[in-house]
């Protein structure tokens, strides 16, 4: 790998890239899979490094909290004028402790789930219309209605009877990809929305956004970010995109 496909990898991750160098890049991801080989690397080599460095700063500063309680305590006992039988002084340090050990847990954990954007934050879809299709009128028809409806799973099974007799629709693999988030097929859907990123589909931008949506589910935190930073301003979910970015 050269020097400057690690430069122009950082770039296009970090949305330094111009509509034209995007597209060149994308085209050369296309024709080139020494070149989408060594970003598909970089990429997980990225968030891999993140993730640990992320995993190592949380694991301090939780030891840094619990040290934090351990030396109240001691100086407490130091300067306390109160007299304590000595067989339950122990004792009552190991609950003091354990009970500090739990608060924190708990605490942790309770930031954890209501800071922390989620999934089900940002899955409000947009209605499904009918789509434009040669054939499969009747399917297309049920799909919608499933589709609306929340009925994922049938709305998934009807989607790849329909992506059978045309798949290249790529309205069609969107909304496919979406059900398959929503039943945790994420491989699935990873690979049709990476169809349309790559492609030059008007539903490209839209496919960033549940690329990222996907991450999110994924509790990919690096590869959600990663996503976002490639939607344009001129996305309809440009907006939605930003907000996220700023929770995470």
């Amino acid at each position: 790998m050269q020097e400057e496909d690690y430069i122009l990898f950082d770039a296009y991750i970090n949305g330094e890239l111009s509509d034209d160098e995007i597209s060149k890049f994308q085209d050369k991801m296309d024709s080139d899979l020494e070149f989408s080989s060594n970003f598909n690397l970089y990429l997980d080599t990225t968030i891999f490094l993140q993730n640990t460095i992320r995993n190592e700063d949380e694991t301090n500063a939780f030891k840094n909290n619990l040290n934090t309680v351990s030396e109240n305590y001691f100086n407490k006992e130091k300067t306390t004028t109160k007299v304590v039988t000595p067989k339950r002084k122990p004792f009552n340090l190991i609950k003091y402790l354990a009970a500090a050990c739990i608060a924190l847990l708990f605490g942790f954990f309770v930031f954890n789930q209501f800071s922390n954007p989620t999934y089900s934050d940002f899955n409000n879809h947009e209605p499904m219309t009918i789509i434009r299709s040669e054939n499969n009128v009747k399917e297309l028809i049920q799909v919608t209605k499933a589709f609306n409806n929340k009925e994922y799973e049938k709305a998934n099974t009807l989607l790849k009877k329909i992506l059978d007799t045309d798949p290249n629709n790529s309205e069609l693999q969107l909304y496919y990809a979406i059900t398959n988030i929503e039943l945790d097929n994420f491989k699935i859907a990873d690979t049709q929305l990476n169809k349309i990123v790559v492609g030059k589909s008007v539903y490209k931008n839209r496919a960033l956004w549940y690329s990222a949506l996907s991450k999110l589910k994924q509790k990919d935190i690096d590869a959600t970010i990663v996503y976002l930073k490639q939607i344009p301003e001129e996305a309809d979910d440009f907006k939605e995109a930003q907000d996220l970015l700023d929770k995470l």
